[in-house]
């Protein structure tokens, strides 16, 4: 899976709120940015206002302006119980791929 995979960065993200939630920190930013992902802000911005229009997330605002987007109050981000959820789900989705990762490997034919 590439490191700019959507699904992926969403899951880094959440995880990284969901370890900040468990510590009572707040969220180191640069954790989180384009950079770090090496993806174009617009990219990261779509998947902030994808994450916030589910409930994953919460603390900050889009603003949509004439000449574009804008994300205000990033540094109150913090994940959701929906969110946490998502973490929970993906996680055993991700236990039973390596398990049948697994069996295919043993079982000629699958």
């Amino acid at each position: 899976m590439a490191n700019d995979d959507y699904f992926k960065i969403i899951y880094v993200i959440l995880t990284e709120l969901y370890g900040c939630k468990k510590q009572g920190s707040r969220v180191d930013l640069q954790a989180i940015s384009s950079a770090r992902f090496k993806i174009p802000e617009g990219y990261l911005l779509d998947i902030f206002s994808d994450l916030l229009d589910e409930g994953y997330v919460k603390g900050f605002k889009i603003l949509e302006t004439k000449t574009g987007r804008c994300i205000l109050s990033l540094e109150d981000i913090t994940i959701t119980m929906k969110g946490i959820e998502y973490l929970q789900d993906n996680s055993k989705m991700k236990k039973m791929y390596e398990a049948l990762k697994e069996v295919r490997d043993w079982v000629p034919g699958l």
